[in-house]
């Protein structure tokens, strides 16, 4: 066990600490006349501070004095680099028995640590691992991420406890909830200290035990613990600890840690999964990743090579989230999803297609890191109500099935291939049967046997009203020929291209035939 573990069981004050890093030795609590020890452990000796100023007690090889005293320290008092002095109000005869102790505990921690290691060896997922710590404490957990996202709970909450419910019920940590945390010191003590602390305070008459969930040195979350079915012990911080660190794996391995340490946004996770509780708690939220409310946003699904995973994606939002300094971006396994403000409808019509292309493809910094990393943004419609995320999300990847092979460019916009995603999109075949006029279907077929262009004239003739000579140009023959062969495509085919049903017919099936490739 740790030493810092020794003096929280104990409950003693540390007034003189010969070196920090001493705290986080693992020590073995041996007494004075104890001879039968392991070579390789590092011995925790008991003196007084008496013995240690008179007699000049002094720490072998491999061990560390703990100094005992029930009264401050004389000035200008010192310790030696392996000493910690340490303020208790017995008497040293009845520490001293208290101390001998430690070993039936320190043997019963080892005993709660392997079974807090198999749990986390049969856990799948944090949900299951928090269940399985939450046994071995003994108390209630909750786990959440840099993003103060609720990753799992595990354990019975009180009823009366406001600020418990509100977590559980939102699936955050509310910013008054943590503001609460805050201002009491203890998150912050917490960090200062790198370990699990039990508060001093308690709130709603419990106390709690705080821990940051570290991993590779980056803050993935905290692990909280609720003194509620039995006392907390110093023991038991050290198992906490350990249990963060458990965590911290099972975190960086989901990438569920959040935007905060480059994990991609729990919030936008959140909402295109569509499990926010109600819209007060998404709009809460949303305040807190820094994104504008009540405009336009665009919603797109970045991707880059097929199979690469969700640790690609991870990669792959860094580099987007540096050309929109104001996104928000989360990786899945086969895309990465970046939701974009693109500003407010300043007119009366609607102009944010028009302010979508203009933030996306007008942003060199991001049509250059596409290019440069063969990445491509299929773009779905624009949205003002965020409830419509997970909407956005699947026309965004209705869009790349469409046109990932057949349309050019970096960015991709749906309202601009619109017939070749409808085209994909029924769910049966005889729904896209019904959608096709049966004529423009035989003059498609027709053109194919024959090697005619009826229908691309009938498509110009649609996209050139009223200007003959233009369509001809396009079609790149004279516009005798053109005249011809509108003739003969109301002669074949029944379509009379100065109808306006007609007309709408030919450009709508062509589109859907486009779409189908």
């Amino acid at each position: 066990m740790k030493l810092r573990t020794v003096l929280n069981d104990l409950r003693c004050t540390p007034l003189c600490v010969g070196r920090d890093e001493l705290l986080d030795e693992d020590v073995i609590a041996v007494p004075e006349y104890e001879k039968n020890v392991p070579p390789e452990a590092k011995l925790l000796r008991l003196c007084s501070l008496e013995s240690y100023l008179e007699e000049n007690v002094k720490a072998g090889e491999g061990q560390v004095l703990l100094v005992h005293t029930q009264e401050g320290l004389p000035e200008d008092f010192s310790c030696s680099a392996d000493a910690v002095v340490v303020s208790h109000p017995y008497s040293y005869g009845d520490f001293r028995a208290t101390f001998l102790d430690l070993p039936a505990g320190a043997a019963i921690l080892e005993v709660r640590r392997e079974k807090m290691f198999e749990a986390f060896l049969a856990s799948y997922d944090l949900a299951q691992f928090a269940r399985r710590s939450s046994a071995v404490l003994g108390n209630p957990v909750i786990i959440t991420n840099a993003d103060m996202r609720l990753l799992a709970t595990a354990g019975e909450f009180p009823a009366d406890a406001p600020d418990v419910q509100e977590v559980l019920s939102c699936g955050y940590v509310s910013e008054g909830v943590n503001s609460e945390l805050e201002a009491d010191g203890m998150i912050e003590a917490v960090r200062h200290a790198r370990h699990s602390l039990l508060s001093g305070a308690s709130r709603y008459g419990r106390h709690w035990v705080t821990s940051i969930i570290y991993y590779h040195h980056l803050e993935m979350g905290r692990y909280d613990v609720m003194e509620a079915e039995r006392p907390i012990t110093g023991f038991d911080l050290e198992l906490v600890d350990y249990a963060g660190q458990l965590a911290g794996i099972m975190i960086d391995r989901l990438g569920a840690a959040g935007e905060r340490v480059g994990f991609g946004s729990s919030v936008l996770e959140d909402l295109v999964a569509g499990s926010f509780a109600n819209e007060p708690t998404m709009r809460a939220q949303l305040v807190l990743t820094g994104l504008p409310l009540d405009v336009s946003y665009a919603m797109m699904a970045v991707i880059g090579q097929r199979g690469a995973g969700k640790d690609y994606y991870g990669r792959v939002g860094g580099i987007v989230a540096r050309a929109f300094r104001d996104c928000l971006w989360c990786a899945r396994e086969d895309c990465l999803v970046v939701l974009a403000p693109i500003g407010r409808n300043e007119c009366v019509g609607y102009d944010d297609y028009a302010r979508a292309a203009r933030r996306l493809s007008g942003n060199t910094q991001l049509t250059s890191a596409l290019e440069n990393n063969d990445l491509r943004a299929f773009v779905a419609e624009p949205l003002r109500d965020l409830t419509q995320a997970p909407g956005r999300l699947a026309q965004a990847t209705d869009l790349a099935r469409a046109c990932a092979k057949r349309v050019a460019g970096r960015v991709v916009y749906f309202w601009e291939n619109r017939f070749a995603v409808l085209a994909c999109a029924p769910e049966r075949p005889d729904r896209l049967e019904r959608m096709l006029d049966k004529r423009v279907v035989a003059m498609a077929d027709y053109d194919r046997e024959h090697g005619t262009d009826y229908l691309k004239t009938a498509v110009m003739s649609v996209r050139f009203p009223g200007s003959p000579a233009d369509a001809a140009s396009a079609l790149s023959v004279h516009r005798n020929t053109y005249f011809y062969r509108v003739n003969k495509v109301r002669e074949l085919f029944f379509i009379d291209l100065k109808d306006g049903d007609d007309r709408l017919a030919t450009s709508f099936c062509t589109s859907i035939l486009e779409g189908l490739d």
